[in-house]
């Protein structure tokens, strides 16, 4: 099995947490960053496998950072996370190439799942 890069764009500490606990025990390489700056310089240091982005964050719309990574990693798998019920946001963050979109809270098989969909990896 290889192990993934994965980036997770949230500003919630405790998402970050559960990616590091549940995809690093599994032995991926999990990056944490909590807006777009930091975002794009994760992406300009690392090449992914596939990234989890909050769709509402602080002062960021996430369908507007899901348009600036498309710019510099167009290939990149990118899963949209949400805990709120955005229709409007998940459409247009799927015409920008988002394979899914999480409904916050997701468990560790969703993620497994997803990331089968998205890059035919097992983990």
């Amino acid at each position: 099995m290889k192990h993934l890069k994965i980036l997770v764009v949230d500003d919630k500490k405790v998402i970050g947490d559960f990616f590091n606990l549940t995809m690093g025990y599994y032995g991926h390489h999990i990056t944490v960053v909590h807006d777009l700056p930091q975002t794009l310089e994760a992406i300009h240091k690392n090449e992914f496998d596939i990234a989890f982005m909050d769709m509402v964050m602080p002062g960021l719309d996430g369908v507007e950072v899901l348009k600036e990574v498309r710019a510099v990693a167009p290939e990149l798998a990118v899963v949209m996370m949400s805990g709120y019920s955005l229709d409007e946001k998940r459409k247009q963050a799927g015409l920008l190439g988002a394979v899914e979109c999480l409904k916050k809270p997701f468990e560790v098989d969703d993620i497994r799942r997803v990331v089968k969909e998205a890059i035919g990896q097992e983990i």
